[in-house]
């Protein structure tokens, strides 16, 4: 650390002590800056007054982007009065693409929705934006600025770090992130770790979504809730506390860095963030704006739910296949015409997941085509190979769903053709097919109960219309000596059709942060017996979308 950092550091220290209302703690790095400022004095260098605030060579003062920027952390109390009790903003943190949405109670089963448009508009992106981020020269860039950075400079698709939600999936103990390093491929300085890009990727998040809140009339200071995958019990509760603390921390991180994070963020300047971060205490953080989190299955369903027909009980199986995590989970409704709203239960034991979906798909698009090549794998052509097809494989992926056949160009000019009947043929997509059914299977045993009946399922996510989705509905499943049938269900909540009908063909994606927006969610029972009478058949369309 050279001298010139040290005062930044202390500068922001002194400010920071300003504010405090009681103590303030200093951080490893503050307490060695001040070592470094102390010496100085010691040996008579320090000159007569302060220094203006400078940055290495790395931060380039000379960006104009550097002065919209400042290293203070603002920490503004939100009081309990300025929280409106009616709005409720759901996070969906996607694999490939995040979602935020918000929902009115109005006192029905039908609240006002607020579509929240945090994409950027790229290739018709309107509600969704890129769960990536970049490190590079010194900056870090975030959503679709960190593509575009990528693309470029002509970097290597391993410079990218396209998985933040993988910190954060089934098994994971979201409490030792702060220990976990990036890889020296994506952080060549060593200087983040994973709990540090998860916090400031979600500081980016809060920030699109308090932009667009404030953009549709609405005040920022909203109670939010996030969104999560089924973590097993035995981690359940620890994670939602550390991923509510990770939320309010993102909050103060959105309202701090002036000008957002459009155009990137120094990287110098986010350390120092951070690290003022880690000091301050819970009692400061705005944790009264994060609201109880919802499992992403649940989310995902919650609106088709409410669209049980009056006088009716039934049963239903949410399937949600994203990018990285594949959420099963089972509910029995009731709509009686006596009560004031529908009712819905959700059977825990139908909660099911699996770390696999639209990865293991673009994994293996890429492992059939380089196998279909005629590159010598271990060779640099090989691996260049590999290198292009990751940096689109999911474009690739939605060109062979959408056209039966995909045509991918190697940087060596060598083009392979794959075709879908092909790709469905392949072993890894075969076990991946096996894998969701034998899944279904186990859910939908749990939700049918002791009854002969059919159960209404709902497909949701980027991979709703996958094949294995046809399949269930055709074939049904056997499960524990006897046979399941389902009928396809319109994921699509009730009147959005009618009320927001630009919002249709996006559902699929949009479905876990509408859903999870909505006032009330689905009560959690371990069984409920009841009877059901079906809901009207759904033609299921070719579209996939990761």
């Amino acid at each position: 650390m050279n001298r010139d950092f040290a005062v930044d550091l202390l500068s922001n220290l002194l400010e920071r002590a300003e504010t405090a209302r009681e103590k303030t703690f200093l951080t490893s790095r503050e307490v060695e800056a001040l070592s470094i400022v102390l010496k100085d004095f010691a040996n008579g260098q320090a000159g007569s007054s302060v220094p203006a605030r400078t940055t290495e060579a790395s931060e380039r003062v000379d960006s104009p982007r550097m002065s919209a920027v400042r290293s203070r952390l603002v920490i503004a109390a939100v009081n309990d009065a300025d929280i409106p009790r009616d709005v409720l903003l759901c996070v969906d943190f996607g694999t490939s693409f995040s979602k935020a949405f918000a929902s009115v109670d109005n006192g029905t089963d039908r609240p006002e929705l607020v579509d929240l448009p945090i994409g950027d508009g790229s290739g018709g992106a309107r509600l969704v934006t890129p769960s990536e981020v970049l490190i590079d020269d010194g900056y870090i860039y975030f959503g679709p600025r960190a593509r575009q950075r990528l693309n470029e400079s002509e970097q290597s698709a391993d410079r990218l770090i396209d998985s933040i939600k993988q910190y954060i999936t089934l098994n994971s103990d979201v409490s030792t992130l702060g220990t976990a390093r990036l890889d020296q491929t994506q952080d060549p300085t060593q200087s983040l770790s994973r709990r540090d890009v998860l916090v400031l990727y979600l500081a980016h998040l809060m920030h699109l979504s308090e932009t667009a809140l404030s953009a549709a009339g609405r005040s920022p200071n909203v109670r939010r809730r996030f969104a999560h995958p089924a973590w097993p019990d035995g981690t359940k509760d620890k994670n939602e506390r550390e991923m509510r603390k990770m939320m309010a921390e993102a909050i103060v991180l959105a309202r701090s860095v002036n000008g957002g994070f459009a155009e990137g963020l120094p990287a110098q300047e986010a350390r120092i963030l951070l690290d003022q971060l880690k000091v301050v205490g819970e009692d400061l953080l705005p944790l009264n704006l994060i609201h109880e989190p919802v499992r992403e299955a649940t989310a995902a369903g919650a609106g088709a739910l409410l669209g049980t027909p009056e006088g009716h009980r039934e049963k239903y199986l949410i399937v949600d296949i994203g990018a990285g995590t594949t959420d099963v989970a089972g509910f029995h409704c009731v709509n009686n015409p006596d009560w004031d709203k529908s009712r819905v239960w959700e059977i825990s034991g139908a909660a099911k997941a699996k770390n696999m979906a639209g990865n293991v798909l673009d994994n293996a698009l890429q492992k059939l085509a380089l196998s279909k090549s005629s590159l010598v794998e271990g060779s640099e052509e090989y691996r260049q190979a590999g290198l292009a097809i990751r940096r689109d494989r999911r474009i690739f992926k939605e060109q062979l769903f959408n056209s039966r056949s995909v045509i991918i160009q190697l940087p060596t000019d060598e083009a392979v053709t794959i075709t879908l009947d092909e790709f469905l043929a392949y072993g890894p997509v075969v076990s991946f097919t096996t894998a969701i059914v034998s899944m279904v299977g186990e859910a939908a045993s749990v939700v049918q109960g002791g009854e002969d009946t059919r159960i209404n399922l709902v497909a949701t996510g980027g991979g709703a219309s996958l094949p294995v989705i046809k399949q269930l509905v055709e074939n049904g499943v056997d499960a524990d000596g006897r046979h399941i049938s389902f009928q396809l269900s319109d994921a699509i909540a009730e009147g959005v059709r009618e009320t927001n009908p630009d919002l249709v063909t996006q559902y699929p994606q949009i479905a876990v942060a509408l859903g999870g927006s909505l006032p009330t969610l689905p009560e959690q029972r371990g069984d409920v017996q009841s009877g059901f009478s079906p809901a009207p058949a759904r033609v299921m369309g070719p579209m996939y979308r990761s």
